[in-house]
């Protein structure tokens, strides 16, 4: 896989139960137009054991949820309030291809609610391949975003970018998650550390090669003049860096990366 990922989240939501089911299921039907890659989830290359069947119906996403919702371990039992985590990796259709950089991975927690669910977000998080099956290259900014905007049509994200993982998103520390974390760091003092490290979050929104600006925050966005930006209907944006992804040595790239990291930084929060 490659060090590029699309990364969505979002706050906890009323919903019910099979509205998270539909989504899913219109998640993982849709993919597969995308890149055929997306035929499979599987557990592992080892044992090519199903996560997710394709196509999957909105019966057994409903199923899948409910067998995969968070446990807790004292008392041990279903912990609804983390909601469910599905995950599986991708090669394709069967035989599939296992070739290091023709796998990609995406891992899911849906149905989030309630307190703690603004410290354990709902989101999707997809490691893409380093060439796709498709065109043998990287994926390219133009092929991306209607991917990104399919899984925006279904999740309704509050936060969603096309990111590197040499790339560190600015943080700050978030006084409210630090007051909730607080008292799970006082039961476990031997990861108290650990877990008081979660009340840093990122500045929003997230920032990468590509970058989802909801209506409210395109507004008021003032972009660099070199990078590329998509209106979308609701008044939304995509905002493009450039059209081939980079590496941390590319300096044109990482100048790029900078420069709208510096204009946006007055609307972040």
């Amino acid at each position: 896989m490659s060090d590029l990922a699309l990364k969505l989240w979002w706050e906890p939501r009323d919903l019910s139960h099979a509205d998270d089911a539909r989504r899913l299921s219109r998640f993982v039907n849709g993919l597969p137009d995308f890149d055929p890659i997306y035929r499979s989830w599987l557990e592992s290359p080892k044992t090519k054991k199903e996560t997710v069947p394709v196509p999957l119906t909105e019966a057994a996403a409903k199923q899948l949820l409910i067998d995969n919702v968070a446990q807790q371990e004292v008392p041990p039992g279903p912990w609804p309030e983390l909601g469910s985590y599905v995950w599986g990796g991708h090669a394709g259709a069967p035989p599939y291809d296992f070739h290091k950089s023709s796998t990609a991975g995406t891992r899911c927690n849906v149905g989030a609610f309630g307190k703690r669910a603004s410290i354990y977000p709902n989101h999707v998080f997809m490691q893409l391949s380093e060439l796709r099956p498709t065109s043998g290259r990287p994926w390219r900014a133009s092929e991306l975003r209607p991917l990104m905007k399919f899984a925006r049509d279904i999740w309704d994200p509050a936060e969603m970018c096309a990111e590197f993982s040499f790339y560190d998103l600015p943080r700050i520390r978030d006084p409210e998650r630090a007051a909730k974390l607080a008292p799970y760091a006082r039961a476990r003092p031997k990861i108290a550390d650990s877990i008081m490290a979660g009340s840093e979050r990122p500045l929003r929104p997230w920032i990468g090669w590509i970058t989802y600006f909801p209506p409210d925050l395109a507004a008021r966005a003032k972009y660099p003049a070199d990078v590329e930006v998509e209106a979308l209907a609701d008044g939304a944006a995509l905002v493009t860096l450039c059209e081939e992804p980079f590496g941390e040595g590319d300096g044109e790239g990482m100048a790029r990366l900078h420069a709208l990291e510096a204009a946006l930084r007055p609307i972040q929060s």
